[in-house]
């Protein structure tokens, strides 16, 4: 999130502040001077500005992407995080600082996990993980810059620590109940990650070792990896992505006969589902928590498999390791 936050934290870490008309600090770069009364006015890098913010919003785009168990689309976040920075040069400058407050903040960040991650079920926890982690960025970018500026912990003691533990606290309370699924099973060493091939494309997601998974190929009687289809995204050409978006509303047989060769039904039963169909496909290509498994059939789910999105595929078989499952 391109925060004023963030803006703040540029004039501390790169001697951006206060200056007297005729004194500019020896740097070079796209200067603004915004003139104030008395004489005094404050010097902004623009490029710093554009610059910091690219980076802090990349920083949390990837973390938010890893915590949602997503598969990193580089092209998509580093488009996203200049956005951030467009967004975050654009608010130091005079006319534009309407563009620092809370509501015009939370529609850029809205818009960049949009960018990032696509639309999907999971937006809006995705954009409250992005906000969270964007300020704990923005506190430790002001903390890290009055350190800098005025050297030595002491700079620290002027800050109001009532309201840092209150912040951190609500934080943690907010998480707690948002991710408790994805922090629990993280905590418990349940999750690792998975790498698929299809087709010579690649996808990597976050699985859940889940011992109540017991789906199997009935062809090969071998374990079934199940995924959200949109955790897949790179292994899909445009064509099958496009019917892949209605195989919740059209059920897997209605997209089977729109889809080209390689899928096929996988029969299962489930609690409350006594009898159904996912469409799956067989992977080239499969390797967990670094182990090579070889080829395997990957089912796909119409919807999250994670409540929490800390991960978006359950496997139920073995690993190779002794890996703790979930019951």
């Amino acid at each position: 999130m391109a925060g004023f936050a963030r803006l703040m934290s540029v004039e501390g870490l790169f001697g951006i502040g206060q200056t007297g008309n005729d004194k500019i600090p020896p740097r070079t770069g796209i200067i603004l001077s915004l003139s104030e009364k008395g004489g005094i006015g404050m010097v902004v890098y623009v490029d710093m500005a554009f610059l910091l913010n690219c980076i802090a919003d990349a920083g949390a785009l990837y973390v938010t992407g890893l915590l949602s168990g997503l598969p990193i689309r580089w092209r998509r976040v580093l488009a996203a995080a200049a956005l951030g920075g467009t967004y975050g040069a654009l608010c130091v400058l005079p006319g534009w600082r309407w563009a620092a407050g809370a509501l015009p903040q939370l529609a850029a960040a809205a818009a960049l996990v949009r960018l990032a991650f696509g639309r999907g079920e999971m937006l809006l926890r995705r954009l409250l993980l992005f906000v969270l982690l964007s300020c704990a960025m923005a506190g430790a970018l002001v903390a890290g810059g009055r350190l800098l500026r005025e050297g030595g912990p002491g700079a620290l003691a002027a800050l109001d620590w009532r309201m840092f533990f209150l912040a951190g606290g609500v934080c943690f309370a907010v998480l707690s109940v948002v991710f408790r699924g994805g922090a629990r099973h993280g905590a418990a060493g349940q999750l690792c990650g998975c790498v698929l091939e299809r087709g010579g494309r690649t996808a990597s997601v976050t699985a859940l070792l889940d011992t109540g998974n017991t789906l199997t190929d009935g062809l090969s009687g071998q374990p079934v990896l199940t995924v959200h289809w949109a955790a897949l995204e790179p292994l899909w050409t445009e064509e099958e992505r496009g019917v892949l978006a209605r195989l919740e509303a059209e059920g897997a047989a209605g997209c089977l006969e729109r889809l080209g060769g390689g899928f096929r039904l996988l029969p299962y039963q489930a609690v409350g589902v006594r009898s159904g169909l996912l469409l799956c496909f067989r992977a080239d290509r499969a390797a967990l928590g670094g182990r090579e498994l070889g080829p395997i059939t990957v089912a796909l789910s119409p919807t999250p498999v994670s409540d929490g999105g800390g991960y978006a595929a359950l496997w139920g078989g073995e690993t190779g390791e002794e890996g703790v499952y979930a019951a």
